[in-house]
C-alpha cells in the first residue's frame, strides 16, 4: 500500500501546483486589467457650503448657512434632504474607468462636453472651489454619465447617472410648504380608538 500513498501524494502535489498556477494566472490578468480600467473613488473630505449647478439654460445656487440649506440669491429655504443627496453625490464619486484622454473637439462632442451639453457642478467651501465636476452625456445604457474633474483632460465613466441627479431646477430644491400638516394626527387618533 506504500506505492498508493506515494501516488496520491504526487497527484495531490500536481493538483496543488495546478491550482497555484491557475490562481497566479487570474491574479496576473486582474493586475493587467486593473491597471488599465481602474475603479476609482473620488472622495471629498470637506463638506461644501456652496454648490453651483450650471447648464446652458440656468444656474442653480445652493448655500449652507447655520446648519440649513438655502436656494438662490433670494435665499429661499431649501429641502435639506434633497440637497444633502446632491452634496453626497458631489462628495463621493466612483468612476469605472477612463474612456478618453483626448481634448480634441470631436471627443468632447462625442462625450457631451460642448458648452451647450455640459452640466457643471461646482462645490465651494469658504469661498474656495474644492471640486468642479463637468457632466457630459450618458453612456449607451443610460445608467452612467461621462464626467470630467476640475480642468483635467480625462473623460471618465461614472458608476451612476449623475446627469439625472444634477439636472435639477431651483424650485425643485426649495421647501414645499403646501402639505397640510394638520390632518395626520387626527388619522392616528381614530385608529387608536378601535
Amino acid at each position: 500500500g506504500n506505492k498508493m500513498n506515494l501516488k496520491n501524494a504526487k497527484i495531490r502535489k500536481i493538483v496543488l501546483l495546478t491550482a497555484i498556477a491557475f490562481l497566479a494566472a487570474i491574479y496576473a490578468v486582474q493586475l493587467v486589467t486593473g491597471s488599465r480600467s481602474p475603479v476609482k473613488n473620488f472622495i471629498l473630505r470637506e463638506k461644501p457650503d456652496t454648490i453651483i449647478i450650471e447648464n446652458s439654460s440656468q444656474t442653480v445656487k445652493l448655500f449652507y448657512e447655520g446648519g440649513l440649506w438655502y436656494v438662490g440669491e433670494e435665499k429661499n429655504s431649501g429641502d435639506d434632504q434633497k440637497i444633502e443627496a446632491l452634496v453626497d453625490a458631489i462628495k463621493n464619486i466612483k468612476t469605472l474607468g477612463t474612456v478618453s484622454r483626448s481634448p480634441a473637439a470631436s471627443e468632447l462632442d462625442r462625450y457631451g462636453f460642448t458648452d451647450s451639453q455640459t452640466l457643471t457642478v461646482k462645490a465651494e467651501k469658504s469661498g474656495k472651489t474644492i471640486r468642479t465636476l463637468k457632466i457630459g452625456k450618458n453612456s449607451e445604457t443610460n445608467l452612467s454619465s461621462y464626467i470630467k474633474f476640475d480642468e483635467k483632460p480625462e473623460t471618465l465613466l461614472a458608476d451612476r447617472n449623475l446627469r439625472s441627479i444634477f439636472e435639477v431646477k431651483a424650485e425643485d430644491l426649495e421647501q414645499q410648504i403646501e402639505q397640510p400638516q394638520s390632518e395626520q394626527p387626527q388619522a392616528e387618533e381614530q385608529t387608536s380608538e378601535n
